[in-house]
This record gives C-alpha cells, sequence and structure tokens, in this order.
C-alpha cells in the first residue's frame, strides 16, 4: 500500500522571495555533494541509513517548492559520494504530509513486521492531518510508520498508525529513533514543544514517554528542530560521550544553525551542565542534519546545505538545494569542556584528480609588497570544483610577534570582482569566512557578512586550512575539523582564481595542494 501525495509547509514560517541577478555560468554540476536530478528542489535530510553494504539517503522533496516538502525522496550509494536517485518512497497515508524522521534496520524482528530470514527496514515521521489542520485544530502531528521488507525499495504503511498521538501540543515532530543496547529497547529523541522529548519502545509501534530536555537551557526563546542522539568517541576510540545534536531556529544566534549539547543518556532521559548548545558549525549553511543509521562506531553525519532565512533564493540558481559534503564526528575534550569535530569523508577520494602543489611561499605586505601571491597557474584544470590545502608557519614562536601577517588566507574570485576570503584573523585570534562580494543575488542582509569562530593560538606556529569548493558551495575544515565552516555560493560565473593574501605583514606558506575532483564515472 502507498501514500497518497500532499505537501504542506516543512519549516513553518514564510521563506522570503527573491529575484536573480544574472546568474549565467555559476559553475559546473555539483560533483562531491548530493543534489537532485533536474535541479529539482531538495529539503533536508528525511532519515538515513547503512544496511547490505548500501547508504540510503531519504530527505524531504517536492517537485514545486522547498516551501512544501511534504514527501520523501530517495537515492543509494556505495561510497556515500556518487548518488543514484530511486523513485518518491514515502507520501502521506492520510490528507496531510509527511515531515521529518528517521529509518532503521529491525535485525531482530523486535516489530514483528518482517520475519527472521527477511527483517524490516522501519521509517518512523512526522504526519501532519490537514483536515484537523483546516478545522482549526492545532494538535494535528502524530508519529507515524512504514516499514520495508526489499531493502527500502518500496514502503507499506502500518496500518496501526499512528504509533504516538499527540499528546496536546502544537509542535510535535521529528522522531529519530535508535537501539539502547544496555536496556535492550528502542529509543526516540522529538521535538516537543520546541525542545527535546524522550520514548522507549520494545517493538517500534507502542510506546511510552520517558523523559524531556530543555526546560530551562536556552533562554533565548530559540526553536530547536530534528534532535539526533548518539555516543561519540575521540580517534583514539577511547572515553566516550553522549552527545544530542538540535537545529537552533532563531534567537541566540539571530540564525538558523546546528548545536549540539555533551551529556549523560541513562535510557530515558539526557542531562548535561551546559546552559545552551554549542555550534557545529560556524557557516551559515548547514541546517537540519543527522547521523545515518547502522554504520557502527563510525559516526558520519549529512546537512542541508542551505539556510531557511534565504532558501528559496537558490529557486534563482540552477540548484536550489543540496546536501553537505559527509563527514565523519568524533568528539574532543579540553579540560573545560567537549565538542564535536568533523571531517570531510574519506570516500571523496575516489573523485580525486592529479594533485598541484608548491612548497615555501613567503606572502608579505608593506611599503614594497601587495600582499597577493597568484596560484592560478599552478591549477591544472578548474578550480571548481576541486580541495584545497594550506599549512602557515608563524615567523618565530606565536602569531602575534611582530612581522607576522595580522590577517591571511585564501581568496577565491572571478573575473567580475566577485569573491571569497577564507582566512585567519591572527590580532583577533579568530577564523573566518567574508562572503559579502560572493553573490550576484539579490539576497537579504543574513547572507552576506564575515563569519567568524574564535580559535585562539598561543600554543603552536602552525595552522592549517583545508576547503572543498564545488559548484554553489564551500566547505571549511581547518585544524583537524575543530574548526569549520559551511556556506553556500551564489556567483554569475565560477571562481576561477585562487590567491593567498596577507594583511600588515607576512606569512609563510609551507605546502599548498590543489586537487581537483572528477566527474562521476
Amino acid at each position: 500500500m502507498f501514500y497518497t501525495s500532499h505537501t504542506v509547509c516543512f519549516f513553518m514560517f514564510m521563506l522570503v522571495l527573491f529575484c536573480s541577478c544574472g546568474q549565467d555560468d555559476a559553475g559546473t554540476d555539483p560533483r562531491v555533494h548530493f543534489s537532485s536530478s533536474g535541479g529539482d528542489p531538495v529539503g533536508a535530510p528525511a532519515g538515513m541509513i547503512y544496511y547490505d553494504n548500501v547508504y540510503h539517503l531519504f530527505y524531504l522533496h517536492d517537485g514545486n517548492s522547498m516551501k512544501n516538502p511534504g514527501r520523501w525522496g530517495h537515492a543509494v550509494s556505495n561510497d556515500l559520494i556518487s548518488w543514484e536517485h530511486k523513485d518518491v518512497v514515502i507520501f502521506p497515508h492520510i490528507p496531510g504530509s509527511v515531515g521529518a524522521g528517521s529509518i532503521v534496520a529491525d535485525v531482530r524482528n523486535t516489530s514483528g513486521l518482517g520475519t527472521d530470514g527477511n527483517p524490516p527496514l522501519v521509517a518512523i515521521f512526522t504526519c501532519t492531518d490537514n483536515e484537523k489542520l483546516q478545522e482549526g485544530d492545532i494538535y494535528t502531528q502524530t508519529q507515524c510508520l512504514a516499514y520495508s521488507l526489499d531493502k527500502g525499495d518500496t514502503w507499506t504503511a502500518y496500518e496501526g498508525n499512528p504509533v504516538i498521538s499527540n499528546p496536546g501540543i502544537s509542535d510535535f515532530r521529528d522522531p529519530k529513533v535508535f537501539w539502547y543496547e544496555p536496556q535492550g529497547y528502542w529509543v526516540m529523541v522529538a521535538v516537543t514543544n520546541g525542545r527535546v522529548g524522550f520514548y522507549t519502545s520494545p517493538d517500534l509501534k507502542s510506546w511510552t514517554h520517558s523523559g524531556d530536555f530543555g526546560s530551562g537551557v536556552d533562554m533565548a526563546e530559540n526553536a530547536w528542530e530534528r534532535p539526533d542522539l548518539f555516543e561519540l568517541s575521540g580517534d583514539d576510540g577511547g572515553e566516550r560521550q553522549w552527545i544530542l545534536t538540535v537545529s537552533v531556529g532563531m534567537g541566540l544566534y539571530n540564525d538558523w544553525v546546528t548545536g549540539f549539547f555533551a551529556g549523560v543518556f541513562d535510557g530515558k532521559t539526557f542531562v548535561t551542565d551546559q546552559t545552551s548548545p554549542y555550534r557545529m558549525d560556524y557557516g551559515r549553511d548547514n541546517y537540519g542534519g543527522m547521523t545515518i543509521s547502522n554504520t557502527g562506531d563510525r559516526r558520519l553525519w549529512i546537512g542541508w546545505l542551505n539556510n531557511p532565512a534565504y532558501a528559496d533564493a537558490a529557486a534563482a540558481s540552477r540548484w536550489p538545494g543540496a546536501m553537505t559534503i559527509p563527514r565523519s564526528l568524533r568528539l574532543e575534550k579540553t579540560p573545560y569542556y567537549s565538542f564535536v569535530a568533523s571531517l570531510p569523508v574519506r570516500e571523496r577520494s575516489v573523485l580525486h584528480g592529479e594533485r598541484a602543489e608548491a612548497d615555501g611561499l613567503v606572502v608579505k605586505q608593506d611599503i614594497h609588497s601587495e600582499g597577493i601571491s597568484d596560484l592560478t597557474p599552478l591549477l591544472s584544470a578548474p578550480l571548481t570544483p576541486s580541495e584545497v590545502s594550506i599549512r602557515f608557519r608563524a615567523s618565530g614562536d606565536h602569531w602575534l610577534q611582530m612581522g607576522n601577517a595580522e590577517k591571511f588566507g585564501l581568496r577565491l574570485s572571478n573575473g567580475r570582482g566577485e569573491y571569497i576570503l577564507a582566512g585567519y584573523d591572527a590580532y583577533h585570534q579568530q577564523f573566518y569566512i567574508d562572503r559579502t562580494s560572493s553573490a550576484a543575488l539579490d539576497l537579504p542582509p543574513s547572507y552576506a557578512g564575515v563569519h567568524l569562530q574564535q580559535y585562539p593560538m598561543e600554543e603552536s606556529n602552525s595552522l592549517e586550512m583545508q576547503i572543498i569548493i564545488d559548484a554553489y558551495s564551500l566547505e571549511m575544515f581547518a585544524m583537524d575539523g575543530k574548526v569549520v565552516f559551511t556556506e553556500r555560493l551564489y556567483p554569475s560565473t565560477a571562481f576561477d582564481r585562487l590567491e593567498v593574501f596577507a594583511e600588515n605583514g607576512k606569512v609563510n606558506v609551507e605546502n599548498i595542494s590543489v586537487t581537483p575532483f572528477k566527474s562521476h564515472e
């Protein structure tokens, strides 16, 4: 039994409409980022799982607008990089819409929906009843279930839907489900009135409310969305910690960002010493992400490469929606707090072309030098798409020593005066992305600006940055993924010029490499 198709507003707010300012050659097709076939809008991830050696990406999808992604699209991959589009698979089974949710492999057949020899994949997601909504009932969101017995190709609605009825709140959505081994039951985290509720179940069909988190936390009246809960360890595989991620609406940050809490989970609820979520990404275009189920100790994560504040601006470009490059997460601990670091997955190397590199450059700005080193001749292929890695070294023991540049980094530009800067401000001890001059669209003020992340460098005179530039996007991973920025780009023509810059002093470039990305085979 398949569902009937309807659409409804996913983000529950008005997205602003914009006009195009003449993008005529903004770049090639995305090579390392998932995007739709034919440029249809792509919403945030709705459920992802690794099963039978295949990665499944389910995402909120509608063929006309990102305002109303009321069904799930589906794509599969063997390597997280090359994706094959499949048929739209999950539609509303009632007059309404399908919202976000998650996918699990019920390998123990706790649900009884499969057999010992053919356990089911189970999707749990939010259903919104449009008929009740039109009648003025605001308690319209419930949690529903569907299952697949053919490895995700087709799905059947559970006859007992909803599996969790609305508890009398207007904001009840975005369930993320996982198996909790210590107690031998399923756990669900979901949005409940803008915070997080916890539920447990022996069989994925009957659920018991076990706890809540968020009351008295994050007092800026942010709206939390799309929670996820998982254990995370460092590279050494040692001490693990529970991480609760939330996508945070307007409020504390005056933006839409992905944040996390590090704390303790006892199987029923979550506690932390944090008073607000820490950011996972200091760019403006990483929202609504979640981890991929069933990947064991390797914690993989994909986000929506967009921002709800100007998402429909993408309708004026060729690619109105994409996902971030899949990332490997790890735990980093300091004497004072824990945080989540991330790096692009190693599988991206399947698209790597021939690398070009240079060593031992000195870039200096003074009365005799302009502080620019043009590395465009180094390129053996177009800059877009490619991966750029650079390692800087301070003169002396630290970056604040006299003679070192106050600011330095990479400048990507085109022949029309559009550019983006990815750099480090040594005076203020912060990484930054400056995209004030990067767009050819008429975008709101929230798009342009200088985006910052504090990162003191007193104990190191070496600094490294890794940048992945694809059609319409730039992602920066600095200091081994401890500093991350994700940015959408809207230039009128592709960035094709690469420069190293220094301001008010000099910087030493130990090594820079540029690796182009090939087309999918």
